[in-house]
C-alpha cells in the first residue's frame, strides 16, 4: 500500500529514522485495511490495529492523530491508488474528452465493488451521524476530490463536450449519486430489483451508468418548465 510519509526533522531526544517511520505508517495502514474488510469501524480496536502492525498502539496517535484519522487515510489511499487518474494528477495538460468522465465513473464503481467497506463506511460513519469521522472525511477526502471532479466537469463543458445548459455546481452531485446509490442501499435494492453491483455484473452496471449519465433515457429532448427554472 502506498502512503505519504510526513517529513521527520531532528528534534530533542533520539534521532528519528524516516525509513523506519514510513515502515510503521505502512504497517498500521495495512493492518487497518485488513480489519476494515471484515469489521465495522466501531468493532475495530486500537489494540488490534497495533497488534496486526507489530507496533505499540501509541504509534497510531503519533503518526495519524487517532484511529479515525488512520481509517480516513486508508480510505484516501484506496482512492489515490484505484480511483480516476485525475484525482492524483489533475488534468495534467491533457486534451479534455468525455472519455475522462467515463473513466472516472468506471474506476470509482470498480473501487466500490472491490472494496465494499468504503461505501458502507461512508453511510454508517459519515452520512448517518455527525462527529469526528464526518469532519475528517470532509476535510481530508471530500474537500480534495470534489473540486477535482468539478474542475473536470468545468473543462469538459467549456470545451464543448458537455451541454452548456447544465449547471456544473449540480453535476458533481448527480455524478456521485448515480455511482453511490446502489452501494449504500444494499440489500433492500437487491430484494426489490434483484440486482446489486458486484464482480459478476460490475462491467454491465458501469456501461449502463455511463450511458445513463451521458445520454439520459429520452429519445427526444424534454422541455424545461421555464416558470420554475432558476426559481431557487
Amino acid at each position: 500500500m502506498t502512503v505519504t510519509t510526513p517529513s521527520c526533522g531532528r528534534g530533542r531526544g533520539r534521532p528519528k529514522d524516516p525509513k523506519r517511520e514510513m515502515q510503521v505508517r505502512e504497517a498500521l495502514m495495512q493492518s487497518t485495511y485488513v480489519l476494515l474488510r471484515d469489521k465495522s469501524v466501531r468493532d475495530i480496536s486500537i489494540r488490534e490495529i497495533a497488534l496486526g502492525a507489530g507496533v505499540n498502539s501509541a504509534m497510531i496517535s503519533y503518526h495519524f492523530g487517532g484511529k479515525e484519522a488512520l481509517i480516513i487515510e486508508v480510505m484516501r489511499s484506496q482512492f489515490m491508488l484505484y480511483g480516476p487518474e485525475f484525482l492524483n494528477t489533475g488534468l495534467g495538460g491533457k486534451e479534455p474528452s468525455v472519455e475522462m468522465l467515463k473513466e472516472a465513473m468506471a474506476r470509482i464503481i470498480r473501487l466500490y465493488i472491490r472494496e465494499p467497506w468504503i461505501p458502507r463506511l461512508i453511510v454508517s460513519e459519515v452520512a448517518a451521524k455527525p462527529g469526528q469521522m464526518r469532519d475528517l472525511f470532509t476535510r481530508r477526502l471530500a474537500s480534495e476530490l470534489g473540486p477535482k471532479l468539478r474542475e473536470l466537469l468545468d473543462v469538459l463543458q467549456s470545451s464543448g463536450h458537455l451541454r452548456q445548459d447544465l449547471d456544473t455546481n449540480l453535476m458533481p452531485i448527480s455524478f456521485i449519486s448515480l455511482i453511490a446509490f446502489p452501494f449504500v442501499t444494499g440489500d433492500p435494492l437487491k430484494k426489490v430489483f434483484a440486482f446489486m453491483p458486484d464482480e459478476s455484473n460490475g462491467e454491465k452496471w458501469i456501461e449502463h451508468s455511463v450511458q445513463f449519465l451521458l445520454h439520459g433515457v429520452a429519445n427526444t429532448p424534454i422541455a424545461v418548465d421555464q416558470k420554475n427554472k432558476g426559481s431557487n
